[in-house]
């Protein structure tokens, strides 16, 4: 393996979604990607990290392997703290108004406990979509995250995710279902839900993964050093 460092840009579909990378990972050194790459342990990295506001320059180092042997789960140990990191987040911290989340339940229990799971997670407006909401075209808008109870929504819970897949600014941005079912959690992952959580979810599983939804990045480039 050549001791030259691959080069490795992550890019993060907003600047709320980097600060949630740097949270969850980057303050304990570690920074989780998913990629069909081959990394082995011990590749030496250049990272650039690109949100809408930052870009930032690491170094790391693949630590670990973990997962799906199709699509492996790779763990960065970023072996640099750069200035001006810190500099990116404060100037982005400073920036930071809240997420914008949508929550979409037909029943009104059920909407009002996620409402509260998810401000008490991370600071966000709210979008609530109801039964009389869930069929309109225009319910929907550019949103960091959305949650659907598909045990009360039913077919117009996976019309809706379909809708925010195909919305132009929103299609990105993770979208976790819940669902008493394990059938209907194991559909809503075969249909491409980023996470599908027990119905009604406890809160510290649906922190884990909003958090976890949230810091991953929308795109991953590779550039492989000469010689490996």
């Amino acid at each position: 393996m050549s001791e030259t460092p691959a080069s490795l840009e992550l890019t993060y579909r907003s600047d709320a979604a980097l600060l949630v990378a740097y949270a969850t990972h980057l303050t304990r050194g570690q920074l989780p990607v998913q990629t069909t790459a081959r990394l082995p342990t011990g590749t030496p990295l250049h990272l650039r990290l690109v949100a809408p506001a930052a870009s930032i320059s690491l170094t790391g180092i693949v630590s670990g392997i973990s997962g799906s042997t199709e699509i492996p789960e790779v763990a960065l140990s970023v072996t640099s703290r750069a200035e001006a990191l810190h500099e990116a987040v404060d100037r982005l911290a400073f920036g930071f108004k809240g997420l914008k989340a949508l929550v979409a339940a037909s029943q009104a229990a059920p909407r009002a406990l996620l409402i509260r799971y998810l401000r008490s997670i991370v600071t966000c407006e709210m979008i609530e979509i109801d039964q009389t909401k869930l069929a309109e075209p225009g319910a929907i808008c550019n949103v960091d995250l959305a949650v659907i109870d598909l045990d009360s929504t039913g077919a117009a819970g996976y019309e809706l995710y379909a809708r925010l897949r195909e919305h132009p600014e929103a299609g990105n941005a993770p979208v976790l279902a819940c669902a008493q079912l394990e059938r209907d959690r194991a559909r809503a992952a075969s249909l491409g839900f980023d996470e599908a959580l027990a119905n009604p979810p406890a809160f510290g599983d649906l922190q884990t993964a909003a958090l976890r939804s949230l810091a991953k990045p929308i795109g991953l480039t590779l550039t492989e050093a000469a010689g490996r």
